[in-house]
């Protein structure tokens, strides 16, 4: 197994992250603290620590509560990620399908079982996920959820629900296990087979995110052209590392790789979508240097206006909210500030997505008409 960086404490991560500010540790209304990325560009995960800031969580004391998935990414995507590469690499631990929903991790705070999604717990997907637990036929799967969480680790799920549906429809509500690490450690225990994780998964009977055994990774790649009504498949490595692939079908139902202008390149980044276009731009023989251009100018924007919203926040949290208005009011920001002084979550990518995305991003193709046929056809 990979030995990931060590993480007992918030001080094991934000002060290596600090020069990042798209990167926040942002405190949440229950008291926790969540490490997150707001918006990347391709110098962000640039380290062990800033890998894990896709949602780790820690407690009114510092110590670390919950450990999702790290950032990893999709086939050709990075110089390492290259088919060919891939295609030489005999060290595969573990194929499991990609599900077209959203991701729902355990925290274990004071002696209770709390749902998280990346950034809140207490976002739209994290009510759904509760009241999915709440019902008595769901039992067997929260007992477990609040078994592993007790024990250090961080169980994490994938929510696909009809009232989440991002391209795939779901016909009814799911909660199915993708993995489980150990908050402090950071391994996926699932790729240890004497891992107590095991029993558990059996004593509670928990439904699975489908695995595949035995694929390689020429087989996955073989297979994505006649899939359909499925996003794709992510691949893991006995060290821990993963990547993932999806399907042509899925592509071109999310229209992403048609999205060749600026402005359409900086509102995939506002949906942390666009590292699912880059392995494709790439293999049709776009440079990914203006597309990058655009994502650090993106970062650059969105970091200033988040630091206004802070300094709002910070100069102004000990006033009541009424003087809080008044010394805040005309900025173009306030609202969002007024959202941070009250501790809920700052919804800054889709208001600037409202507001200023047109202003700041033109029309200016990246690539040529031609290339973009090519890629939607």
């Amino acid at each position: 197994m990979q030995t990931f960086k060590i993480i007992r404490n918030i001080a094991d991560v934000q002060p290596i992250v600090a020069d990042k500010k798209e990167i926040r540790f942002l405190s949440q209304p229950n008291g926790l603290t969540i490490g997150c990325y707001l918006f990347a560009d391709n110098k962000t995960f640039d380290s062990p620590e800033a890998l894990e800031c896709r949602g780790v969580a820690f407690g009114a004391d510092g110590l670390i509560v919950s450990r999702p998935l790290h950032k990893f990414f999709n086939v050709g995507e990075k110089d390492w990620l290259t088919p060919d590469l891939l295609l030489a690499r005999d060290d595969i631990a573990a194929v499991f399908e990609k599900l077209d929903g959203s991701m729902i991790a355990t925290a274990w705070v004071d002696g209770r079982l709390l749902l998280r999604s990346k950034k809140s717990f207490n976002s739209e997907v994290v009510q759904l996920a509760n009241a999915f637990l709440a019902e008595p036929a769901n039992q067997h799967i929260r007992g477990f959820a609040e078994d592993v969480a007790s024990r250090g680790l961080t169980a994490i799920f994938e929510l696909t629900h009809p009232d989440a549906r991002i391209v795939v429809e779901q016909d009814q509500p799911a909660l199915r296990l993708l993995h489980v690490r150990d908050n402090v450690s950071g391994d996926y225990v699932l790729l240890d087979s004497t891992h107590v994780v095991h029993t558990l998964i059996g004593q509670y009977s928990v439904p699975m995110v489908p695995r595949y055994d035995g694929m390689t990774v020429a087989q996955v790649l073989e297979s994505l052209g006649g899939m359909e009504g499925r996003e794709g498949y992510v691949i893991q490595f006995r060290n821990g590392d993963m990547t993932k692939v999806k399907c042509p079908w899925y592509v071109r139902l999310h229209r992403s790789i048609s999205f060749l202008r600026e402005r359409d390149i900086a509102r995939l980044a506002l949906a942390e979508e666009l590292d699912d276009v880059k392995g494709a731009l790439v293999e049709a023989g776009v440079t990914l240097t203006a597309v990058e251009e655009v994502e650090a100018r993106l970062k650059t924007i969105l970091a200033e206006m988040m630091d206004q919203i802070e300094t709002m926040y910070e100069t102004g949290r000990h006033l009541d909210r009424k003087d809080f208005a008044l010394a805040n009011k005309g900025h173009p920001l306030f609202g969002l500030a007024m959202q941070r002084y009250q501790g809920k979550d700052v919804p800054l990518l889709d208001w600037y997505e409202r507001n200023r995305l047109k202003d700041d991003f033109g029309l200016r193709t990246l690539a040529s008409d031609t290339l973009a046929e090519a890629m939607e056809g």
